[in-house]
């Protein structure tokens, strides 16, 4: 169940986006599809390059607590479809699905990344005010 969390989350953000946009401008044509995969992919790239500096992508282990703030998406997957919705007044055509893709990939990590900065501080307050 908590390996899953992050995939479900990022399935949320991406879908609640594109049915929003969707909703606004008709559904993608095949060049829409690949520019918001395009989009996608690299806004994922170039945040993970920036969040590890070049470093290889270790997978730590989190504790319990963090897991439960990995699956908590709502925030970040409504955060994802109102970016699209104000992307489909402003654009349209493929450039309108490429920064729906890259818009979405980042509201969504940045997001993910804010709880998890937000877990550790506070977890870091406990545990200091508990072990002084």
């Amino acid at each position: 169940m908590a390996a899953s969390a992050a995939p479900h989350g990022y399935t949320l953000a991406l879908w609640a986006a594109t049915a929003m946009t969707s909703t606004e401008r008709g559904g993608p044509g095949t060049a829409d599809v690949l520019a918001l995969l395009a989009g996608a992919t690299l806004a994922f790239v170039a945040l993970g390059a920036v969040a590890h500096s070049g470093a290889p992508m270790a997978s730590d282990r989190p504790s319990v607590d963090a897991r439960i703030w990995a699956a908590f998406h709502l925030p970040t997957a409504a955060s994802a479809a109102l970016a699209g919705l104000l992307l489909a007044q402003f654009c349209s055509g493929p450039l309108l699905w490429g920064l729906v893709g890259a818009t979405t990939t980042a509201v969504y990590l940045l997001g993910v990344s804010a709880q998890f900065l937000c877990f550790a501080v506070s977890s870091h307050r406990t545990t200091k005010d508990t072990h002084p």
